[in-house]
């Protein structure tokens, strides 16, 4: 038996630089009898299912008393399954450690025995093989020991669990599916990871439990919107982990544009949603039908949270629609998306939708984030804290901007003429890490005339009327009544109270880049059928006036 907690075995589904604060399942048998069969085939189930278990095994012990560490597991566990088999009381060991966990039982800890062809009945009475391992513990240990462990197995043979009986052929397969799946019932779900350093983020999830209705019991959905790199996942993922155990079942697809870029999205993402509310990491769906009809089973009379990252058209059509019918009372949806327009359209199949946008960081979190990506304390050191609060401005509030310039500049505390360069490096030459997300957004625009107005806009019309832009954009049959709305809805541009066209700095100079590369402001059909001729002149010699200028170096 260990001593220690390093000296046992523990499945470890989820990389962590720190040792667990609990366990989800704590396993007590007699390896005897159990450890290369029944244990080892419960063991893998449990891991596959994502739980993280902690496996005592009699055969690794090196002394009489339960050691620290292994109470200490004890008391870190949510639940316990004690695989109770023919020489489970011949371990004075096992006996002890039933003890500490029935113990444990009186704080509504959850307890499931398995009895693992003994009868229940033996336990209660103290007969059969259980009585004659008692009788031969009197030699060794004192009254006292032996009437607490006849308690202890009078206790356990009277709570509910699993019987698998001699002369009855047993599945032991499916008692083993039988008993994860009573574990995913009772055991909280684990929560996701996060990084360390989230700042601002307990408003927008106290906002984002308000506009959800918590305390309503009918179906309700939430976009979490905003542009590419602004933190919509990492508020989506704040919000599960707070509020996941308010329901049923739960699952996070994170993600889940790329299972449209596989070419066949709908039957991988029908799989992950199930492996994620079912919690069996290998569980394979074999068709699309089949598949939603298991999602209406599951969904139909349980409450659930869904939560969809980074979700996109293909895959807002093909899988959240059916999906919608099949929601209980109670359950809520989350979508993350750049497009906001996939918002409104869920308000056709679910009424009651509400948008969360995103905002930009302010002026001291933002010099809080950068300065523990940079520094790993929030504060710059004052040598370096008004080059700091110039990165800061730069980078507009815009958390991956400032972890990306605050990581460029870590270990460097002491090389000033560096950060100095660096600065106006990227005023000049954008990190390339910020823009390729913020691209994201350009790149799935659906159309060149689209595209072109947002070129357009980014070198011309930040800070302009929207009117100004809107009488060229017609002359050049760009339909910018369809166009504009659309830049708005992907987060690259936006139209304050006055009717001004305004725009991140990043997103800006994103577009600038964009333009210089690519030379698309006004292409294909769109020059036909113009008839300003003033207008065409005028945005000619400004477009060549730009591209030839130090705009864009």
């Amino acid at each position: 038996m260990a001593t220690n907690i390093s000296d046992l075995e523990i499945t470890a589904p989820f990389s962590s630089s720190s040792p667990p604060s609990s366990w989800d399942v704590f396993l007590s048998f007699c390896g005897q009898d159990t450890r290369a069969n029944f244990i080892s085939h419960l063991y893998k189930a449990l891991f596959e299912a994502e739980f993280l278990t902690f496996r005592d095994d009699p055969a690794l012990e090196k002394g009489e008393e339960i050691s620290p560490g292994l109470l200490g597991a004890i008391r870190d566990s949510n639940m316990f399954v004690v695989v109770i088999s023919e020489n489970y009381a011949r371990s004075s060991w096992c006996l002890k450690e039933l003890v500490q966990i029935l113990t444990c039982k009186t704080r509504d800890y959850q307890v499931v025995p398995v009895f693992y062809y003994v009868e229940p009945s033996h336990l209660r009475h103290q007969e059969g093989c259980v009585g004659e391992a008692l009788k031969d513990h009197k030699d060794r240990y004192s009254d006292d020991m032996i009437d607490k462990w006849r308690s202890a197995l009078a206790q356990i043979a009277e709570l509910s669990g699993y019987h698998l009986k001699k002369h009855a052929n047993e599945n032991e397969s499916e008692t083993i599916q039988q008993i994860v799946e009573n574990v995913t019932r009772q055991v909280s779900k684990r929560a996701l990871h996060l990084e360390n350093d989230l700042l601002g983020i307990d408003s927008a999830i106290e906002e984002i439990y308000q506009k959800l209705k918590m305390e309503l019991n009918h179906v309700r959905a939430l976009g979490i919107c905003g542009m590419g790199g602004i933190g919509k996942t990492t508020i989506a993922k704040a919000f599960y982990n707070k509020y996941y155990n308010m329901f049923d079942i739960s699952c996070f697809i994170d993600k889940v544009k790329q299972y449209s870029q596989a070419g066949s999205p709908l039957l991988p993402l029908l799989n992950q949603v199930l492996i994620g509310l079912l919690r069996r990491k290998n569980y394979k769906v074999t068709d699309i039908e089949s598949g939603f009809g298991q999602l209406k089973q599951i969904l139909c009379y349980k409450k659930a949270l869904i939560v969809l990252d980074d979700l996109d058209q293909l895959s807002y059509s093909e899988f959240l629609v059916p999906l919608c019918n099949f929601f209980s009372a109670g359950s809520r949806i989350i979508v993350t998306t750049r497009d906001a327009n996939l918002v409104n359209q869920i308000r056709i199949d679910i009424p009651e939708v509400d948008t969360y946008m995103v905002k930009t960081l302010g002026k001291d979190d933002s010099l809080e984030l950068f300065s523990y990506h940079a520094f790993r304390t929030p504060r710059p050191p004052v040598h370096l804290k008004v080059l700091s609060e110039s990165f800061v401005t730069y980078a507009g509030g815009l958390p991956l901007a400032l972890k990306v310039l605050g990581s460029s500049l870590r270990g460097r505390n002491q090389d000033e003429s560096f950060w100095k360069a660096k600065l106006e490096k990227v005023k000049e030459i954008p990190e390339e890490g910020i823009l390729e997300i913020l691209q994201l957004s350009y790149d799935e625009l659906g159309s060149d005339t689209e595209k072109a107005m947002f070129l357009d806009i980014a070198f011309f019309f930040v800070g302009k009327f929207e009117y100004e832009a809107v009488e060229i954009f017609k002359s050049c049959h760009f339909h910018p009544e369809v166009g504009i709305p659309i830049l708005v809805e992907r987060s690259l541009l936006t139209v304050d109270e006055d009717n001004q066209f305004q725009m991140h700095d990043l997103i800006q100079e994103m577009g600038r880049r964009l333009a210089k590369n690519t030379h698309l402001f006004l292409q294909g059909n769109a020059w036909e059928g113009l008839q300003n001729q003033k207008v065409i002149k005028t945005y000619i010699l400004c477009c060549k006036l730009v591209i030839s200028s130090n705009l864009i170096s």
